[in-house]
């Protein structure tokens, strides 16, 4: 008997990074897995799987015959209506149990670590911030051609207001850098006064690691920051912090949830019993002030601040604790 289980995922880059905080509850429950994604660098050198396939890799006909198939679709749940958490249906589905507790998961390689540290070394200031002010794009579709405008949920912060905030950000942070995480074919790669990488997004959570917080809207950006405890602000729409947040995370929001209305739908537009597009009946209100982003950052880079002066004075007095111990 194989004992595997192989468990298909499909969907976007931030969902499959929210699938990682289950592994750990997976492997107790099915054993050793497998895992099947659009995006399998996101799970490689996790400890709870044995393999990660791409489904176009030509591995079916390897599949033991009596290896166990498992797919859960958590969209096609009460979770399309706003309440569980995405995870939380997951759980459900796969019957295991799923607590805020359990955070994504990324692991990655020695290779990809030392590629983001030349980044930051040839193309980033010592201080900076990472930015996400739209979602929606496969990172495998940001060489097509075409302009991709952030449409259907209506996740995107507006692109005036993103400008707005870069450019006040600088004035009140002159010495600090912004990342902007945004996909070359978007019309957010333009904005002024960051700098856009267009590397790998796996190497993103390392960039993560190093920066003072971030800002963004619910997409890949703020699960890959759940992962690699990094405190910083998300911005939701037609989305909320009970579907798709995570502890530690700042979550700012000007919606307003109505009774027996969905806040998202992943199929499609959905219309009112009159016909009229429901995103477009005060759903969404007006967005997040910029003033709004700026306080809440502000907040996160004075702790980070003080967090890291507090590390450096811990280790320059064990450092001179140990040179006092060899003279």
């Amino acid at each position: 008997m194989s004992e595997l289980t192989y468990i298909m995922i499909e969907g976007g880059l931030g969902k499959e990074c929210a699938f990682t905080a289950l592994l750990s509850k997976l492997k107790e429950r099915y054993g050793r897995i497998v895992v099947v994604t659009p995006y399998p660098q996101i799970f490689f050198g996790s400890p709870h799987i044995v393999g990660v396939h791409h489904p176009e890799e030509a591995f079916y006909d390897r599949i033991p015959r009596d290896a166990q198939i498992l797919h859960r679709e958590p969209y096609k749940s009460p979770y399309i209506f706003g309440k569980t958490h995405l995870c939380y249906e997951w759980a459900r589905q796969f019957e295991i149990e799923w607590t805020p507790a359990d955070k994504p998961q990324f692991f990655g390689t020695p290779q990809w670590e030392m590629e983001a540290v030349n980044l930051r070394q040839q193309r980033l200031p010592r201080e900076y911030i990472l930015i996400q002010f739209a979602g929606g794009q496969s990172p495998h579709d940001a060489n097509k051609p075409r302009v991709f405008r952030p449409g259907g949920q209506r996740r995107a912060y507006p692109l005036n207001m993103a400008q707005e905030f870069i450019n006040a950000f600088h004035k009140k942070f002159p010495d600090v850098g912004i990342v902007n995480y945004a996909m070359i074919n978007e019309e957010y790669c333009h904005l002024q006064g960051c700098i856009t990488l267009n590397t790998a997004y796996w190497h993103y959570p390392y960039l993560l690691r190093s920066s003072l917080g971030f800002i963004a809207v619910d997409s890949s950006l703020h699960h890959m920051a759940a992962a690699t405890g990094t405190p910083g602000v998300v911005i939701w729409g037609t989305t909320g912090p009970d579907m798709l947040g995570w502890e530690g995370q700042i979550n700012l929001s000007n919606t307003t949830q109505h009774e027996g209305r969905p806040l998202c739908h992943p199929f499609g537009d959905v219309k009112n019993a009159d016909g009229t597009h429901w995103v477009d009946r005060d759903i969404l209100s007006t967005a997040v002030p910029v003033k709004e982003l700026i306080e809440a950052i502000s907040g996160i880079i004075r702790r980070s601040n003080a967090a890291r002066a507090k590390a450096c004075r811990r280790q320059g007095a064990g450092s001179a604790t140990s040179g006092a111990g060899s003279a």
